[in-house]
């Protein structure tokens, strides 16, 4: 058995809470799309260290200010005022631009218990920040107190057992670079600087989901404190209405401090990529739409558009290279008339860095490529010419296969997850990309009552109720079992169930 275990910096109090490496090499979002399909994998399972405060511990005791909370606190803490309060505020998607109440950079799970106690009792909301990453901006809010998980990044990793953990802040680089040195994934997202919590808890909209089933479906254990203090193990045998929850229904049930992922072994994928231009977009999709419609779990395919060069299509089969061949003949088959570009890739811890931007996003799961769907789509592409992308992804397989009650995550049967975004650099192009989003994902809503919840704008009750389906009800209850006083909010927030 090969037993891996990285250490990846925890916070000292002479360490800046600002340095959240999101700028690497500076890819946008338009380079990702540019870059054809993401064949990106990850992993990990095991535990991280348990608390040692006891329930009832007087650890804030009769604190009623802030600044009894913050010395009681390992880690830096930061309020309005502090050297560094405004740079540690800033998230990735700099289009929100909000100021908490104060920041909180925990180190171990006491500094999480105490955070959450002092929010409960004094009625301050508590935003989650795992990796920063969030389109909606969610790991700061107004007025509330911030529970940084930046400190915890610990990846252990059992080979033998094909399991591994990672602690709450962990992206998804530092999880990749401690499996595949096992030679093992998970089903991840592309992005290396994306966080694996705040993917997971949504679901996750993985490249390996045909075959394994998404982030969430590979997660068979975490650790979570609830809004009361308390710290729970999750997992098929414990807690299993949290357990349940928390595989698609993201931050609303606590802070999860640890998840724990099946891992596969790394095999390679085998890749076609065409491009389009800009003639004959709604054509090129619907054709794509045909292609996909019926699957092998290995296939892993892309439509998108990018803003200054137009569409393109990427399949990739993952395994056995004689079937791969075999099956991308029909690709190059009906898209006969454009060049097809051949590669292989494996999984890379870096992925795609996107830069910090100013990015507003929509999201849309389609049941196929209807006529209407791919009519709007198309206009989308040609009215965003220059600013707007278009990025829809595959899902099938496992993941398709799954129950739509089994977990919280709604994205079941087959279907295509959808991402309508435009980025700005100069304020007065703010409300031109804000426009269109909201245009064209308004647009697609006849065609998609669901979407990936990581893919949306902050949005009112109404639609969180509308994307989770037949599983609203039982988050509702869940919600107000745990969390009664909402607490957890700074979420695509589901409400708790009224005199729960």
């Amino acid at each position: 058995m090969l037993y891996l275990q990285t250490d990846l910096a925890l916070l000292t109090e002479h360490q800046p809470l600002t340095d959240y490496r999101i700028d690497q090499p500076h890819w946008t979002r338009r380079d990702f799309v540019n870059a054809g399909l993401a064949t990106a994998c990850a992993v990990a399972l095991g535990a991280c260290a348990h608390t040692s405060m006891p329930r009832g511990s007087a650890a804030i005791g009769a604190a009623a200010d802030l600044d009894d909370l913050g010395q009681s606190l390992h880690g830096r803490f930061l309020r309005d005022g502090s050297p560094g309060y405004d740079g540690a505020r800033k998230v990735w998607n700099l289009a929100y631009d909000r100021h908490p109440l104060a920041m909180a950079r925990c180190v171990d799970i006491d500094d999480v218990r105490r955070c959450v106690e002092f929010g409960r009792r004094h009625s301050v909301p508590v935003a989650i920040r795992g990796g920063g990453h969030s389109y909606a901006g969610f790991g700061v809010a107004d007025g509330a107190l911030q529970v940084d998980l930046g400190a915890f990044t610990t990846v252990t990793v059992d080979q033998g057992r094909r399991v591994a953990s990672v602690c709450g802040g962990t992206r998804i680089r530092e999880l990749l670079t401690a499996t595949l040195a096992a030679g093992l994934v998970t089903p991840m997202g592309s992005c290396g600087s994306v966080g694996v919590a705040g993917l997971t808890l949504a679901g996750g909209d993985t490249a390996g989901r045909g075959l394994y089933g998404t982030a969430c479906d590979n997660l068979i254990g975490a650790q979570l404190v609830t809004a009361d203090g308390a710290v729970l193990e999750l997992g098929p045998q414990q807690n299993e209405d949290l357990y349940w929850a928390i595989r698609g229904g993201g931050g609303n049930f606590g802070v999860v401090t640890r998840l724990d992922f099946r891992l596969y072994p790394v095999l390679t994928s085998h890749n076609a990529h065409f491009e389009f231009g800009w003639s004959g977009i709604g054509e090129a999709m619907r054709a794509f739409g045909g292609l996909v419609r019926e699957t092998p779990d290995e296939v892993r395919a892309v439509f998108a558009v990018r803003a200054e060069t137009g569409a393109s299509a990427t399949c990739g089969f993952l395994g056995d290279p004689a079937a791969a061949a075999a099956y991308l003949e029909k690709w190059r088959a009906a898209f006969r008339r454009f060049d097809a570009k051949m590669s292989t890739s494996t999984p890379n811890p870096e992925g795609e860095v996107w830069a910090s931007t100013s990015v507003a996003v929509d999201g849309a799961f389609l049941e196929g490529v209807s006529d209407g769907a791919a009519g709007v789509l198309a206009r989308a592409a040609i009215a965003g010419r220059g600013y707007g992308d278009i990025l829809m992804g595959l899902s099938s397989g496992v993941a398709a296969r799954i129950g739509m009650t089994d977990t919280a995550y709604p994205l079941r049967g087959t279907g295509l997850s959808v991402i309508l975004s435009s980025e700005w650099t100069r304020p007065e192009d703010r409300a031109r990309s804000q426009q269109w989003v909201a245009e064209y994902g308004t647009a697609l809503r006849p065609w998609a009552h669901r979407a990936y919840v990581n893919y949306i704008p902050p949005s009112p009750p109404e639609r969180i109720r509308e994307i989770y389906g037949v599983n609203y009800p039982r988050l509702a209850k869940i919600k107000a079992r745990y969390d009664s006083g909402n607490l957890f909010r700074s979420n695509q927030n589901i409400l708790p169930e009224a005199g729960g």
